[in-house]
């Protein structure tokens, strides 16, 4: 499963390599195409995504995390043949 993990990050410490060097990051497998994305620059709001394994409860006990979400993948269901409305 995906996760997306919030953080507030004052600059100049709104980077990936930031996010990567805090304590109870190590081990948290970052998805680097996604990269980190400012959802509220106004309130210094950033997200990543990462995969399982995630221990909680040591990247919830960083100051920076405000929470973390499971990304779930939101597509068009296929229709199956003679399931079609006219």
């Amino acid at each position: 499963m995906q996760h997306i993990i919030t953080f507030q990050l004052s600059p100049p410490n709104s980077t990936l390599d930031y996010v990567r060097s805090l304590p109870g990051m190590s081990g948290v497998e970052i998805d680097e195409s996604y990269g980190l994305v400012a959802i509220s620059p106004k309130r210094q709001l950033y997200v990543v995504r990462a995969s399982d394994p995630i221990d909680q409860d040591s990247v919830l006990a960083i100051p920076e995390v405000k929470g973390i979400y499971g990304d779930v993948n939101i597509a068009p269901i296929a229709q199956s043949a003679g399931n079609e409305e006219d």
